[in-house]
Parts: C-alpha cells; structure tokens; sequence
C-alpha cells in the first residue's frame, strides 16, 4: 500500500512510519518540522516539508495516489492551546478538514485520525469508555473532539472511511518534553542532567502511560483490519506520579523530589477502557511501565553519550549566528556612514575648491547622489546636512542669524535642498519596491516551480524503479513498462494517440478506441482510434437512454460485456480526473482465448496507467494556461498550435484518423469573431495562429464533407473560413 503520514517526523510518526516501511508498504511523509526531526527516519521515504492546511498539499496528493492517510500531524502542547487558541485550531482543525477532504478527493481508502484522552476532560467514573460524555477542558482537547465529528460526518457524508484512535498518555523514544505523556521524558532528561524533579501536587495524581510500540501496533492492525469508528488506545491501568519516580530510581540515581502546588485544572486520576479495542483488533498492549520506561530510558542515554558534539556544533552555530548579527547590524548603519562621509568630502571641496565660485553649489550633486545611491530617506537626511552647512557657512561669513530666514536666497536653497530630495528619493525608492516586488514574484514562482519539479521528479523515480522491477520479473505484466513511454508526454492529443498503442500492444487488440464525454455528459465525441480498416465506429455518440454508457459514466467503474451483447463493446472503462469522467476508452474486438479474468485485471492495471497519465497532462495545460493561449481568447500561440498539428498528423499518418484544416480570412483584432468562433467549435476542435498571424482551425476526426457542415456553421454567423491546402499543414 502506498501509505501518507503526516507528522511523520514526530515522536509517534516515525514510529509508525518505521513499522509500515518494515511490513513493505511505500511510506511518504508531510510535516513541517515545527516539533519533528528529520533524522528520526533514516530509511527510504518521499519527504515533504509542508503545512498540513498548504494547499500545495493537493499537488502531493495528485502525484502519489495514497491509499491510506495517517493523520499524526497537531499542535499537540496543551498548555499551548489555551494561550494561543488560534494556532491550535489552525492545525488541529483546518489542517484536518485539508487532509480530509483531499483524501476524499483522491479516492483514498482510509483515513486514520489521531485523538487523544483530552476529548473526556474531568471525568470521575474510571476506567473512561468510550461511550463516556465528553467535556474537554482544553482548547486542544475541544478540537481533538471536533476533529473526531469531522470524520464521522466525512465517513457518512462522502464515503470515506475513517479511525479515530483516543491515545492515553503516550511515551517512549524521540519524545519531545511537551504533553502529559512528555513528564517521562522530562524525568528523564532530569535524571541525566543531575537536576531537581519537580512535581505539581502530592504526586497521587493517576494517568494512563503507555508506550509507543503498542501505540503503532494499534494503528498498524487498524489499518490492516479496515475497521472504521472510534477506539481507546491505553493500557488501562493508573500509575501514580510518584510510582513513576520510583521506576524511574532503579535505572539511574535520583536526584531531590521537590512537590510543588497544584495547577489549576489538573485531572487527578484516568484511565481508558480499552475492552473494545481489544475485542475488535484482537490488539492487546504488550509493555509494561517497568518494560517501557527501560527502553526509554536506554534511547535517552544513547542521545546523552552524543550530547557534547552536538553541544559544540551548537557552540559553532551561535558563533556564526552572532557574525551574521553584527553583518546585518553593519548593513544597516553603512549607508549613514557613507552619507556622512560623502557630506565631509564634498564639504572640503566646496571650501577648497569651488569656495571662489559663487555660482557653484556643490550641495545639490551631493543630494542627487546620495537620494539616487540610497533613496529618500538618506536623501533627505543629506538635505538637512546641506541646510545645516549652508547656515553655519552665511554665520561664519558674519550674517545674523534670524536674517537668514527673511533671505530669498537661502530659503530658495533650503526648499531647493529639500525637494530634490523628495523628488529623486521618492522615483528611486518607487523603483526599488517595484524591484522588491518583482523579486518576491520571482522567488514565489521559483518556490514553486522547486515543489511541483521535486514531485515530478520523485514520481519518475518510483515509476522508473518499478519500470524495472516489473520488466526484469517473469510476469509479463512487465510488457506494460516496455511500451508506457507513449503515456510520458504532458500533451492531451499525444496520450490520447499513444494509448491507443499501448492498449493494443498489452491487450492485442487492433479495435480500440476513445471518446471524449462533453462536459454536461449528453454525448461523447472520437479523439483517437485503431488503423483498422475493418473497425466501423461513429465518430460522435448520444448516449441519453443507453444505460450501460450511463452508468459506466457515472458509476466510474469498467463494464465487462459477459453476455456479449453485439450492440456493446467488449470492454468499456471511464477515464476519470478529479471524480468526474472526462473520456471512455472502448475494445470493440478480442480473440475468445482471452476473456479470462486475467485480461480483465490487465485491463484495469492500463486504464489506471492513462488516467494518471491524462490527469497530469491536464494539470500541465491547466498550469501552462497563459502561456499556451492568447490572453483573453481560445485562440493557441504559434509554438503551442504547432505542436498541436504535429500531434494531427502522427494521428493520421500512424491512426488513420483524419482532421481537416480551415483557414479563416478575418483578423484577429475582430473580437466577436473570435468569440463566435468559440460558440461554432466542438471540444476537440483548435483555433490558432501561425507566424504570420493568420488564423486557422483544426477540426479534429473530421474529412471534408464533416467539414463542410461546420462551415455552413460559421458562415450562417458571418464567419469566412475555406478549407486550407494539403500544403498548408507542413508550412505552418
């Protein structure tokens, strides 16, 4: 199984995904490292580095097909939730209602929720079923509860099936020191350290620890068994805070206990009743504390013995860090610097130099370059050293003081100073925040254009290593992968014609063909079909009263004409993009000695290879719109129309499917024409221009006499269009 989880570089994630990777399943894993660690997953996996509510999330989902979802990633901190409310619905809340509704989106078969004891709040009656009201006393245990309600109303409502799973207080390995299953780790992290425990209360405080591996052993049967509803995940058993200091003693030497008072809201005792997972997983816990807290314990010394080289890596990383401060502290005095050195210099020429020249002032190229170099706000400053010094000049020089500022001149100069600065500071700071702008554009596209290449990339990997698993086994299933490079290209048209190959070839057959379903679903139209002479389809259908189309079409699943019903195809399957279908891939003709259920899962197995490849063909023309299309209008840019006619003629020089090319006589500028242009044409049909801007339309399996109707079409609107030259084809 192909298996998603989220938070997977967590404390509970890495376990879990460590148990799948070891019983064979393909792990991937989102997480955005806020509380995971990379390195607590050393095997081979597909990382995402993302939020959980990223809605570039769905471009994961599309390029991986997961069967199942294992939703670990929270804000899990309660004590956080209740200061900061808002982050902890962010993640617990939206971020689940993402991952939900992608799974349901992407057909995935399971969904696995990870909820916790905080959904009970204060409950007296122990042991805690899961039948008990729930009276959260947390933001977080609040949300976990409503996360819960999320999945039942996504189960009954769309289908999907989900598993939420209350966990007690977990603890075990690469526990962070957060939560109330995070005290061991805390202890421990005290013992290890010579430091004081510190204990809220009297230390008779129950709670229900339990250790990781039964935890993922849960989950693992969980998903096995498809069980759907919601289970208690505990050992049901209380062990006393003090009862942990005491386990806790024999492993290492304890240091002063010290019991502090009480925080308000704090559950005295709990514990789940976990007699109804028992008895539907047949799972039982299988760690005791003492077997648990072990091998805590021992992991923990392990991370201490490496404690010091990390400690100088950390003494090394604070080192640069604090280089890097004073650099960017240095960048931000600089130009302040540099203005008051410029002011100084040019000071010393105008005293030196151009001291005799009276109709010299210096000041102003002084103010120009710095508002051009450095923008308005060093402009300006420049200003005010240049007013100042041209006051401190007219006193030195023995004028009074007030008399200055009833003197024409040297307000002029003084305003002068001022709006130059303003001017050319204020352009030159326009155009760097338009530079800033552009180069955020710019960093955003090329962040996405990373994450969309890394999926591409990752998805090739995978395809490429199954290609050779698959091609060097016996199976000759493999003889799928020797011809699935005509699946490869991201062009609708080339994976329409090159499926009809690669059907062929896998389901030897020469009667194979496709038809595109109109977006209302009343008829479909032939994109591509077999060279057969002897293979006599339509090339459009109505199928309002065929039932067997219909519910093909509808119900997203193949049909097998078992009764062989001459009206019908053998084999009929839906291609199907985002839960609607788009095209019907038909096998009109088979040799007997192949009906067997064999060629029927065959069948299966390449319908699923030319959706997924359909689907990513689609998503790129959806991406590449504007690239691909005149802004505004249907018509194709030249690079783009080109491919498009070299795409018609393979069809019909290798499919013998004919289109026929219309050469139309207005100008583009004429927008109603091309808007009646829109209305005239088919879906399968193209408008596009050549290098010399003339337009011309494709009309997809059409011969001359088809065309002809279309073109009574046109020319009732008003349109001139005359069939092109044979020629025409290879000169555009």
């Amino acid at each position: 199984m192909n298996v998603l989880i989220t938070g997977g570089y967590g404390f509970i994630g890495s376990h879990v995904a460590e148990r799948f990777y070891r019983e064979g399943h393909k792990v991937s894993i989102i997480d955005n490292l806020s509380s995971g660690v990379r390195k607590n997953v050393s095997f081979k996996h597909k990382s995402y580095i993302e939020d959980i509510e990223s809605p570039r999330c769905e471009e994961i989902f599309k390029a991986n097909r997961f069967d199942i979802v294992i939703h670990l990633a929270a804000q899990s901190d309660v004590n956080a939730s209740t200061e900061n409310p808002v982050v902890d619905s962010k993640s617990n809340i939206v971020g689940l209602t993402n991952m939900l509704n992608l799974a349901r989106k992407n057909h995935v078969k399971q969904f696995v929720f990870a909820s916790s004891a905080a959904v009970y709040g204060m409950t007296e009656q122990l042991p805690i079923s899961e039948h008990s009201k729930s009276q959260p006393i947390s933001p977080y245990g609040m949300n976990k509860f409503i996360g819960e309600y999320y999945c039942r109303k996504w189960q009954s409502l769309y289908g999907l099936q989900t598993l939420c799973l209350r966990f007690s207080n977990v603890y075990g390995p690469r526990q962070g020191m957060t939560g109330e299953g995070g005290v061991i780790s805390t202890f421990i992290s005290n013992l290890f350290n010579y430091e004081n425990i510190n204990i809220f209360g009297n230390g008779l405080q129950t709670r229900d620890f339990i250790y990781v591996g039964d935890v993922v052993e849960a989950i693992y049967r969980g998903v096995m068994s498809e069980t759907t509803g919601t289970f208690n995940v505990s050992t049901q058993t209380e062990t006393s805070i003090n009862d942990l200091i005491e386990s806790l003693s024999r492993f290492g030497e304890m240091t002063e206990v010290e019991y502090k008072e009480s925080r308000e809201g704090d559950i005295k005792r709990s514990s789940l009743d976990n007699s109804k997972i028992k008895k539907e997983l047949d799972w039982i816990p299988k760690y005791s504390i003492h077997d648990g807290l072990k091998k805590t314990y021992e992991w923990f010394k392990e991370q201490q013995s490496s404690k010091e080289v990390q400690k100088v890596n950390i003494d090394s990383s604070q080192d640069d860090s604090k280089d890097k401060k004073m650099i960017k502290n240095l960048r931000k005095v600089l130009p302040f610097a540099e203005n008051l050195l410029l002011f100084f210099i040019m000071v010393g020429v105008d005293t030196y130099i151009f001291g005799s020249f009276t109709n010299v002032n210096i000041m102003f190229f002084y103010i120009i370059l710095i508002s051009l170099f450095f923008g308005k706000e060093q402009g300006v400053l420049a200003a005010l050293y240049s007013i100042v010094w041209h006051i401190g000049e007219k006193l030195f020089n023995g004028r009074d003081f007030v008399s200055l500022f009833v003197d024409h001149t040297v307000i002029s100069y003084m305003g002068g100073y001022i709006l130059i600065a303003l001017l050319i500071g204020y352009v030159i700071d326009r155009k760097n925040h338009r530079a800033e702008v552009a180069e955020e554009d710019l960093l955003s596209l090329e962040e996405k254009y990373t994450f969309l290449n890394n999926i591409y990339l990752e998805t090739r990997a995978v395809k490429e290593e199954l290609h050779e698993k698959i091609l060097h086994s016996e199976d000759s299933i493999g003889k799928i992968y020797n011809v699935i490079k005509r699946l490869e290209s991201l062009e609708p048209d080339d994976v329409f014609n090159g499926a009809i190959s690669v059907i062929e070839q896998i389901m030897k057959t020469n009667a194979v063909s496709i038809y595109m379903v109109n977006e209302n679903q009343q008829f479909m139209r032939l994109v591509s079909k077999s060279n057969n002479p002897n293979l006599y389809i339509s090339t459009s259908k109505q199928f309002s009263g065929n039932e067997t189309i219909l519910s093909v079409i509808k119900d997203k699943d193949a049909f097998i004409n078992r009764r062989l019903d001459p009206a019908l195809p053998i084999m009929m399957a839906p291609i199907v993009k985002e839960g609607k279908t788009i095209a019907l891939v038909n096998i009109d003709g088979v040799e007997f000695e192949h009906l067997s259920l064999y060629y029927e899962n065959l069948f299966h197995v390449v319908i699923n290879l030319i959706s997924s490849s359909l689907t990513r063909a689609y998503d790129f023309v959806s991406m590449t719109h504007q690239d691909r299309y005149i802004e505004g209008s249907i018509v194709l840019k030249t690079e783009y129309f080109k491919k498009m006619i070299e795409s018609k003629v393979y069809g019909k020089e290798k499919l013998n499917i004919p289109f026929t090319l219309l050469e139309v006589v207005e100008s583009f500028e004429d927008q109603e024409m091309v808007a009646a242009l829109s209305d005239s044409l088919r879906t399968t049909d193209y408008v596009g221009m050549d290098e010399s801007n003339r337009m011309w339309i494709v009309l997809s399996n059409a011969n001359e006499a088809d065309s002809q109707i279309v073109i009574n079409r046109m020319k009732a609107k008003g349109l001139n269009v005359h069939i092109a030259d044979k020629e025409a084809v290879y000169a555009i």
